[in-house]
């Protein structure tokens, strides 16, 4: 009786829960987890700024780790049951302490030691991983050859001190969540080398510009005129420049008047500007509808084109707001002929050089397969055009060709990405009207509304001419403060007047 009423004690004994090595495991994972998810929840609420990658670790990763050892207990918890029922016992699992099971005391240094390390691996990386999703390095060299168009154009932009997030994300929950889920398709994209060559444009679902740009661009406050000075050079054997001064009328709210006025005065809440545009990339605009302050409504339509069905709700009715002119505010793809105006009156290429805006035209737009290929042939071509076309004067300007070469391939390789065919004839430029239609979308002179009245398409209405000539000196140019006539470069008589710039001056060709 004495020996069969033990045996029944021993199938019905108590049992530590850490009788087994991965219930060790799994609680140093849970206990970790949760000391780290305090500590990052404690920066998260201290810290002065929202960051939606801070959220990342701190409400993702941290409960992941919770989550695993979670598991793992309870998957300790599972094998010991099925291996006590193979041996016919019924086993009470508890979570006393059991001094005396050597089981458990192994067990228990293994749950001591993991967590001291866990512990350590855990809060240094999650504190770090914290640190770099906080930085623009995360976002522009993570993904390398998908983000590096965007990652090199953005440190060389205004905007290079504006982290990405601010702009792309910003806080709040709302676009957190919707960030979080195209992530997770980019995810998957890059994974399976299934990403669009170039990344289509413009940015779906990005936050608008009143809650982003205005948050530092406030348009009520820009008022007044700023001068804007362009010089260009042209096709010729001595490059010839013409230089070009503008008062561009920035406008907003006028602090003196209290009038609207200017090119901002689109964005003033009190105007409410729409229109629908026909294609992905909302260069097509046969609609706009202008809704004052005091509730009219006048649209404006183009005569050849088909009425887009407003009722469909396939049909998009984008309100205007900044990025439908600044549409590359921080990736800007510099287009070769504005890249070479540059180069030219910085003197990083010496417009002494006959014929080499044309040269670096050519060499520029020509195809590559990428850009060491691009890199090798640019100096090259450079050099042999030179040696054939003017062989005395390489010899006395070598060093200036060797400079040439060296800020073409400075020029291409910040501007040009061939293995995501990204460049300025992927990614169009919405302000201005000069190689791109931009303003001349829907300021064209043949939108009109039901009276027959066109949207202005009046050159004083946004800038006015204050100097203009065929030199680089200020002083040797026609000046007026009060306004000059355009004069273009060439004499095409009045043809300027009855045509837009872009039906001759290409992003290709430039000017």
């Amino acid at each position: 009786m004495n020996e069969k009423g033990s045996k029944e004690n021993d199938v019905k004994s108590k049992r530590t829960l850490y009788r087994h090595p991965l219930a060790a495991v799994g609680g140093a994972l849970f206990l970790v987890g949760g000391f780290l998810f305090l500590v990052l929840l404690l920066f998260d609420i201290t810290a002065g700024t929202d960051n939606p990658y801070r959220s990342l670790v701190t409400f993702v990763i941290a409960p992941s780790i919770i989550a695993l050892g979670f598991g793992l207990f309870l998957l300790s918890v599972w094998i010991q049951v099925r291996t006590a029922r193979k041996r016919g016992e019924e086993v009470r699992f508890n979570l006393t302490i059991d001094p005396s099971d050597p089981a458990y005391m192994r067990n228990l240094w293994i749950f001591l030691v993991t967590t001291a390390v866990l512990l350590v691996i855990v809060v240094y990386s999650g504190t770090k991983a914290y640190e770099a999703t906080d930085s623009v390095a995360f976002c522009g060299e993570t993904c390398h050859v998908v983000m590096e168009p965007q990652n090199v154009t953005y440190h060389n932009s205004p905007h290079a001190r504006v982290p990405c997030v601010e702009c792309h994300i910003g806080p709040g929950a709302s676009f957190w969540v919707k960030a979080k889920f195209d992530g997770i398709r980019q995810l998957f994209a890059t994974t399976l080398n299934t990403f669009s060559r170039p990344i289509e444009t413009p940015v779906e679902n990005l936050r608008p510009a009143q809650e982003t740009c205005e948050g530092c661009h406030w348009p009520r406050q820009f008022y007044g005129e700023k001068m804007v000075t362009h010089t260009y050079y042209r096709t010729d054997e001595d490059n010839s420049p013409w230089t070009i001064s503008l008062l561009v009328k920035i406008g907003g709210g006028n602090p003196r008047t209290g009038k609207l006025e200017g090119i901002h005065w689109h964005m003033l809440g009190a105007n409410t500007v729409e229109y629908i545009a026909t294609d992905r990339k909302r260069q097509e605009i046969p609609w706009v509808r202008l809704i004052s302050p005091a509730g009219d409504t006048v649209i404006y339509t183009d005569p050849e084109a088909g009425l887009p069905d407003t009722t469909d709700p396939r049909v998009e009715i984008r309100r205007f707001d900044c990025m439908d002119c600044h549409n590359r505010p921080s990736h800007s793809f510099l287009p070769p002929a504005k890249a070479l105006n540059l180069a030219l009156s910085t003197r990083a290429i010496s417009p002494a050089l006959p014929m080499i805006r044309q040269t670096a035209l050519d060499l520029l737009n020509a195809d590559y397969p990428d850009r060491e290929e691009a890199n090798r042939t640019i100096g090259s071509e450079l050099a042999k055009y030179y040696q054939e076309e003017y062989p005395d004067l390489t010899k006395d300007v070598g060093d200036e060709i060797s400079r040439a070469a060296e800020a073409l391939i400075k020029i291409y390789n910040e501007n040009f990405f061939p293995e995501m065919k990204t460049d300025y004839r992927a990614r169009e430029n919405n302000l201005s009207h000069f190689v791109n239609d931009g303003c001349f979308r829907c300021h064209d002179g043949v939108m009109q509304n039901e009276d027959g009245e066109t949207i202005a398409n009046d050159c004083n209405t946004c800038h006015h001419i204050v100097a203009q000539g065929p030199s680089e000196m200020a002083a040797e140019l026609e000046s007026d403060l009060t306004g000059l006539r355009f004069m273009h470069p060439e004499d095409i008589e009045e043809a300027w007047t009855e045509m837009k710039c872009t039906e001759c001056h290409t992003p290709e060709s430039g000017y």
